[in-house]
């Protein structure tokens, strides 16, 4: 069996997305509409040509979900860091930009989403600020992430809670799970999110995070389940149904291109 070929990227070469979903009147049930049929394929279909490497996207359950929590996560990692902004020299790629404000309240959403090095302390740990915690490049789209979404506890002030968060972070750049290469952080007014990676499926992460899962009031805890599109953009297909639990996270596997600079036209 030939091996599979790997595109580890650098930490700071991901997006980390927060989604909060428009207000009403969108509901929830055509906000994962929506995603399952257009956006997420979308993201998988058009952005691998240039530059996309790994994409993981999740949804939140609503049930009890507190309104601060974001209804969607995601990661978009790049081949190099500015792989991102040169895709939209790409009309495929400005396309799929421009959909975001059909499903998202994107004042909400409008965050910090590229990642920075862990401060050396809690006062410079800042909210809605992305870590990652460990410097070197990983392939997140093969071995096994797991993922946490996590509340507030309403016992808890913000500021002990960021703190708190901070800690843990440290506490897991120290000591991490056995087996992880790779680690992402981030702690929102109101929520924390992290994922951490292994490159080697056989590693057991379901524990990973259970430390940091202890700080919040869990949301969610999850293996993203490796999935490949069954159709391509010209096919008749109804996309993704995202309310099903075994697509409540997933780690899309899609072609990736060793030439990833979006094509000059021949002729103006």
């Amino acid at each position: 069996m030939a091996k599979k070929k790997t595109y580890p990227v650098l930490p700071n070469s991901v997006y980390v997305w927060r989604g909060f979903m428009a207000p009403p009147p969108q509901t929830y049930a055509r906000f994962a509409g929506f995603l399952g049929s257009v956006f997420v394929p979308a993201c998988a279909l058009l952005q691998p040509t240039v530059g996309l490497r790994a994409y993981i996207p999740t949804m939140v359950p609503q049930a009890n979900k507190p309104a601060a929590v974001p209804d969607q996560t995601a990661l978009m990692f790049w081949a190099p860091p500015q792989s991102h902004d040169l895709a939209n020299e790409a009309i495929a790629v400005r396309i799929y930009q421009n959909l975001h404000g059909d499903a998202y309240d994107m004042t909400r959403s409008h965050l910090p989403e590229v990642p920075t090095a862990l401060p050396v302390s809690s006062d410079a740990f800042v909210v809605e600020q992305p870590y990652f915690l460990f410097a070197n490049a990983a392939d997140w789209m093969l071995g096994t992430t797991r993922h946490v979404v996590g509340a507030k506890p309403g016992s808890m002030s913000q500021a002990d809670f960021q703190t708190a968060v901070f800690q843990w972070a440290v506490d897991f750049q120290r000591k991490p799970a056995a087996g992880a290469d790779a680690a992402l952080l981030c702690c929102g007014n109101g929520y924390a999110v992290a994922w951490v990676h292994a490159p080697k499926v056989t590693v057991d992460f379901d524990k990973a995070l259970d430390d940091f899962a202890a700080l919040t009031e869990v949301q969610l805890q999850i293996t993203p389940r490796s999935h490949a599109l069954k159709a391509g953009l010209w096919d008749n297909w109804a996309g993704l149904d995202l309310t099903l639990p075994k697509n409540t996270s997933l780690n899309v596997r899609f072609e990736r291109h060793a030439d990833t600079t979006p094509k000059p036209p021949k002729s103006q």
